[in-house]
């Protein structure tokens, strides 16, 4: 991962999926989407692979932290 995908993941920090339960799901990928293509990610399959990592990663600790 770089310092790109970073700024993308953060940049959807507010655009999580939660379910009824309260518990956080996903990055909303339209949001994901938007925000790639502001910033003009060339690469954006290689992207979301990143940001899909990252999230995984961010899922672990916030529901069950």
């Amino acid at each position: 991962m770089n310092l790109e995908a970073m700024q993308v993941f953060s940049a959807c920090s507010d655009d999580w999926k939660i379910t009824p339960q309260g518990k956080y799901k996903s990055i909303d990928k339209l949001a994901l989407g938007a925000v790639m293509e502001m910033m003009e990610i060339a690469d954006r399959k290689e992207m979301l692979t990143d940001i899909i990592a990252m999230q995984n990663a961010a899922l672990e600790v916030i529901n069950n932290g």
